[in-house]
């Protein structure tokens, strides 16, 4: 099991109080998507959740789980482990519960920090809810670190690149403040950070239409991409990877989204990575405007990565005057 990545300066916790509002929180320590998972007896009554949260990330090019999980006994859940900023604690107990329950609250020891609990009257009836536990868990996790990593776009921004998304399309975007440089096309801009390794980009583009069809889309992708994304010699381009790609529906602000992932590469070069998008219908003018992150990172891991540039799509929304 590795160690979890808490520093031994939060090895005690401070409480102080400030001018009668209530108590400070100190930081939580490791990094995201890592998780703490608590449980008497260890593994063996949490094997199931901690399997449930180390399934694959999809549409990434290479196998790595949803999050990374150091499993202990409640025993040995002491102070220093309370600062974590993902806890999750199985309880068992029949005495105390009737059916698998799962909660959670924000904040309890540190800040940023989720504390979730899961209570079940015997091991048989957790593993058999797991899969509906293994979900809830898993969504109140990534949803932790989503708000995280928007409060911390909200806290700073690229407001040049912010502000030109508003003017060409009438949508906002929180773009990271690294990504400084930019491209600008028909219906089309695009922001990277240019990184020598890990580099992170957004795209903004949009096309003719008043349905979100996946098929539709992904042929507008390539032919974007093929358009602005050119590479470094005459005939390379970016397009996708048809088969990688997964598209489902969710909502946003009471408005459809249609959200497609997988993986993208450039044509006669041996570029690519993982990609995921946000289409919505822009109704006054006819057209889908899409939001895209990508990432090229060689010989790296992926997930967190994407998911820093994912957080920025979910700060896409249409401007209200």
């Amino acid at each position: 099991m590795k160690l979890f990545t808490v520093c031994l300066a939060c090895l005690v916790l401070v409480f102080c109080s400030c001018n009668g509002q209530g108590s400070i929180l100190p930081k939580s320590g490791g990094r995201p998507y890592e998780v703490l998972l608590v449980a008497s007896g260890g593994g063996s009554v949490a094997h199931g959740l901690e399997a449930e949260l180390m399934k694959d990330v999809p549409g990434l090019p290479q196998r790595e789980p949803m999050f990374d999980v150091s499993l202990t006994d409640s025993a040995h859940f002491v102070a220093g482990l309370w600062l974590a900023r993902n806890i999750v604690i199985v309880s068992v107990d029949p005495g105390l519960f009737t059916s698998v329950r799962v909660r959670y609250e924000r904040n309890v020891w540190a800040r940023p920090q989720v504390v979730v609990y899961v209570n079940a009257p015997s091991v048989d009836e957790l593993n058999g809810a797991m899969p509906t536990v293994g979900r809830q868990v898993a969504d109140l996790l990534a949803g932790s670190e989503l708000k995280v990593e928007i409060a911390r776009l909200n806290a700073g921004c690229n407001e040049k690149a912010s502000e030109a998304v508003r003017k060409g399309f009438g949508y906002d975007i929180r773009i990271p403040v690294d990504m400084k440089s930019s491209k600008h096309g028909e219906r089309f801009v695009w922001f990277s950070d240019n990184a020598a390794s890990g580099m992170q980009n957004i795209c903004v583009y949009s096309y003719p239409g008043l349905e979100l069809d996946p098929v539709r889309a992904l042929a507008m992708r390539d032919s974007v991409m093929r358009v602005n994304i050119p590479g470094e010699r005459r005939g390379m381009y970016m397009r996708t990877a048809a088969r990688t790609v997964m598209s489902g529906m969710s909502e946003q602000g009471g408005c459809s989204v249609m959200v497609s992932r997988g993986l993208w590469e450039m044509q006669g070069d041996a570029m690519g990575g993982p990609f995921v998008s946000r289409s919505v219908i822009d109704t006054v003018n006819r057209r889908v405007v899409v939001a895209e992150a990508f990432v090229y990172a060689p010989g790296m891991k992926k997930r967190n990565l994407m998911r820093q540039v994912e957080a920025v799509l979910h700060t896409f929304r249409k401007v209200t005057k």
